[in-house]
């Protein structure tokens, strides 16, 4: 039904498509031979059930309409004939949440496949999109696990709880945090929001705004270990795929991300410094980068001279005035 596999689709031509055209497009854009190939060779026990062809069409056709659950996907096939009978489905003969489980169980079984599937869509783009890679972005974002991490032993016993100090829909604590050792009346609050599940770490082109590479951790692995796996996967540090920058937020900045990103990867790291209470002086730099003056103020920025940006005093520039040049 989709075996004849077609050159990857316009990326505009796929937003102004509507209904199921779009379901026909992806179907056809993904080489999945290899992955349907592999689990119906699998050893059947009972009935042979539904076709695979027909449950891994279920499940993109899920994807694509936003369907957080399998019991969604039952509920996309029963209601939609245009999708039951792309996916092979007749009104009597839809598949239940249980047997589309079951499915997923042996789906994921197959990792490998899965990676060689989505790696052989990333190198296509690569041949069709001009620029593609050349700029990535790297960070994560949290996963939900189905499952109470309360309980003393959680039904998903790989997941774990994770926090991030940014404001999120969800459970929130709010703390004080001392601001530069004051006392309470210099403290900021700061929110923290917690989930029992796992991190999807991504890298995505800055330009199109589409995945190179991806893994998943639990949720509470650090974002700032993931990232020399995740452009290794990218391909960032093989000299015909390299890019020419990598963005990151400044959880990702450490001295052995940016000696990977600008040694091995030959690109340049553009992370904001963290504020590190002992390490990074006021007398160094800001959390920009930008180099501060003897009096602490932010120096100006003077051009370019070959592989050194040069900087300027802020008196001298106008910019400020430097107390201690009138004592």
């Amino acid at each position: 039904m989709h075996i004849i596999q077609s050159p990857l689709f316009d990326f505009e031509v796929f937003i102004a498509t509507k209904g199921n055209d779009r379901l026909v497009m992806v179907l056809e854009a993904l080489n999945a031979e290899k992955i349907i190939g592999a689990l119906e060779r699998e050893h059947w026990t009972g009935r042979k059930g539904y076709s695979i062809r027909g449950m891994w069409s279920a499940l993109i056709a899920g994807l694509l309409n936003q369907c957080y659950t399998l019991s969604a996907v039952v509920r996309l096939l029963a209601r939609d004939k245009d999708t039951r009978i792309i996916c092979g489905f007749s009104r009597d003969n839809i598949p239940s949440e249980d047997a589309l489980s079951r499915f997923l169980k042996r789906l994921v079984a197959h990792e490998d496949l899965l990676e060689e599937c989505f790696a052989g869509l990333v190198k296509e783009l690569r041949h069709l999109l001009p620029g593609f890679g050349d700029k990535l972005t790297v960070d994560s974002t949290e996963v939900k696990a189905y499952a109470n991490g309360n309980r003393p032993k959680p039904a998903d016993p790989d997941a774990r709880w994770g926090a991030k100090g940014t404001s999120h829909k969800g459970l929130k604590i709010t703390s004080e945090i001392p601001v530069d050792g004051g006392d309470k009346k210099s403290r900021k609050k700061r929110d923290t929001y917690y989930w029992f599940g796992y991190k999807l770490h991504m890298v995505v082109d800055a330009l199109y705004e589409l995945p190179v590479s991806f893994t998943v951790t639990p949720a509470n692995v650090a974002d700032t270990v993931q990232i020399e796996t995740l452009l290794q996967k990218a391909g960032a540090d093989h000299e015909e795929t390299k890019p020419q920058a990598i963005i990151a937020d400044k959880g990702y900045d450490s001295q052995a991300n940016c000696q990977f990103i600008y040694g091995q990867c030959k690109s340049a790291p553009i992370i904001p410094i963290r504020e590190r209470a002992g390490e990074q002086l006021p007398d160094i730099c800001n959390a920009k980068g930008t180099p501060s003056c003897s009096c602490g103020l932010e120096m100006v920025y003077w051009g370019k001279d070959g592989n050194y940006l040069k900087y300027r005093c802020p008196h001298v520039m106008g910019k400020a005035e430097c107390k201690s040049r009138f004592r």
